[in-house]
C-alpha cells in the first residue's frame, strides 16, 4: 500500500515536472523570438535616427561652410580696406608698446601703428627675469641701482617705478640699457620721452597674476598720474584674462588684438574712443563706432 502511494506521488511529480520543463522551453523559445523582434525594431529605430542625424549634420555643415566663406570674404575685405581707413589717423603720434609678459607676442602691433601714420613706435618687452622672485641673488641689483631692500615687494616696486620713469619721462636711459644688458627687458626702436600713447600688452599665465600685481597695475597708475594716455590690450588666447582688473583701473581695453578687428579697435581707441571692446565676456562692445575725428 505504501509502495504504491510513493509510485503515484513520484509519477505525478514527474508529470508536472515534465509539463513545467515543456512550458519553460516553450516560453524561452517564444521569448527569444520576442527579443529578436525587439532588437530588430531597435536597429530600425537607430538606423532611422542615424539617417535623420546625418541629414541634420549635412545641413549644419553647409551652414558652417557658408559662414566660413563669409568670414573669409570679410577678412579679405578688411585686409583691403584696413590700410585705407587707418591711413594717417594717428599721424605724428609717438607710441610705446609695453609687453609685460614674454609669454604672449604683441610685436605685430607695431606695424598696425605705422599703417595708421604713427611717427615712432617703441616696443618694450619685459622678461620673466624682471620679476624679483625669479632672481636668486638680488644684492647686486640693490647695490648697482641704489635700491633699498625693505622687502621683496618693496624692491619690485622700486624696479617697476624706475623703469616707468625711464621710458615714460626719459629720465634714466642708462638704467634701461643696463636692464637690457642683464636681459631683464628688451626693446626695439628709440625711447622717446613723453609718448603720446602707451599700450600695455598683458594677460596672465597663471591664476596668481603676479605680473599684473607687480608690473601692470603700478605701471598703469604711474602713467595715469603722469597724464600719459594708456590702453590695455590682450590676445584671445591668454590663459587668464586681466581685462576685469584693467577696467577697475579706468582705462580702455581691447581683448582681441591678435585679430585684424582687434587691431582696428585698438587704433580707434588710441584715436580718442573710449570703452571696452572685443569678444570676451568683459567686453562691452565688439568694436568702437569709428576713428575719433581730429578737431
Amino acid at each position: 500500500m505504501v509502495i504504491n502511494l510513493k509510485y503515484y506521488v513520484i509519477t505525478i511529480v514527474a508529470i508536472f515536472l515534465a509539463l513545467g520543463i515543456g512550458l519553460f522551453i516553450g516560453i524561452m523559445l517564444d521569448g527569444q523570438d520576442l527579443i529578436v523582434d525587439q532588437q530588430q525594431q531597435m536597429v530600425s529605430q537607430l538606423e532611422k535616427k542615424f539617417d535623420e542625424f546625418k541629414v541634420k549634420q549635412d545641413a549644419l555643415q553647409e551652414k558652417i561652410d557658408v559662414l566660413n566663406k563669409n568670414k573669409e570674404n570679410n577678412e579679405k575685405f578688411l585686409n583691403n580696406i584696413y590700410p585705407v581707413i587707418a591711413k594717417d589717423q594717428l599721424k605724428g603720434l609717438n607710441v610705446v608698446i609695453v609687453e609685460t609678459t614674454e609669454h604672449y607676442d604683441y610685436s605685430t602691433l607695431t606695424e598696425a601703428f605705422y599703417k595708421a601714420g604713427a611717427n615712432h613706435v617703441t616696443n618694450i618687452l619685459i622678461n620673466d627675469s624682471f620679476m624679483i622672485g625669479k632672481i636668486e641673488d638680488s644684492s647686486d641689483l640693490i647695490n648697482e641701482f641704489n635700491f633699498t631692500k625693505d622687502s621683496e615687494e618693496s624692491l619690485q616696486a622700486q624696479l617697476t617705478k624706475r623703469l616707468c620713469n625711464a621710458f615714460a619721462l626719459g629720465n634714466d636711459m642708462d638704467f634701461i640699457n643696463k636692464l637690457k644688458e642683464k636681459k631683464m627687458i628688451d626693446y626695439t626702436g628709440e625711447i622717446i620721452p613723453h609718448p603720446g600713447y602707451v599700450v600695455i600688452g598683458g594677460g596672465s599665465v597663471d591664476e596668481q597674476r603676479n605680473v599684473l600685481q607687480d608690473i601692470d597695475t603700478p605701471m598703469i597708475n604711474f602713467l595715469k598720474n603722469s597724464n600719459i594716455p594708456t590702453i590695455a590690450v590682450e590676445r584671445l588666447d591668454v590663459a587668464y584674462s586681466n581685462v576685469l582688473e584693467y577696467k577697475k583701473l579706468r582705462i580702455s581695453t581691447v581683448d582681441n588684438v591678435d585679430t585684424l578687428i582687434g587691431k582696428i579697435s585698438m587704433l580707434m581707441v588710441v584715436s580718442g574712443q573710449e570703452g571696452h571692446f572685443g569678444e570676451k565676456e568683459t567686453a562691452e562692445s565688439f568694436i568702437p563706432e569709428g576713428f575719433r575725428i581730429k578737431e
